[in-house]
């Protein structure tokens, strides 16, 4: 079995044991609040390593102000997991995972960990839970 194989294989896991939507390139994590976040997978190769880079939007950078994005890279400095980083003008939650050693415990937490942070200050920052 692949390393992507077995990454699939836990993920069904994952969400199946959650009730979250997960599909072959997406997971909806669905969130206490009763808001939701989709969580892309994008999967690729690094140093002849197999990876995932998960990641969720937050919002459109068109709408912030300079002066908060400012203030989202100093929180970025403080997130304990995942990074914030701006993606095709969205700004998103991001992590990477070694496909490999990827785990059910280290997925799901890096699935909700992302969620949960992004809807927060998608909540904040734009109000209506759009992704």
């Amino acid at each position: 079995m692949s390393a992507r194989e077995g990454f699939e294989r836990i993920c069904v896991e994952v969400c199946r044991a959650r009730e979250w939507m997960g599909q072959r390139d997406q997971v909806e994590v669905k969130l206490e609040s009763g808001r939701r976040q989709v969580v892309q997978l994008q999967f690729f190769e690094y140093e002849g390593r197999e990876m995932v880079r998960l990641y969720t939007v937050i919002g459109s950078t068109e709408r912030i102000r300079p002066t908060r994005l400012q203030f989202a890279l100093e929180l970025n400095y403080a997130l304990p997991h995942g990074a914030m980083a701006v993606k095709d003008e969205q700004l998103v939650m991001v992590d990477t995972l070694i496909l490999a050693d990827a785990d059910p415990g280290e997925l799901e937490a890096s699935l909700e960990y992302l969620a949960t942070t992004a809807d927060q200050y998608e909540a904040s920052m734009f109000g209506p839970d759009v992704h």
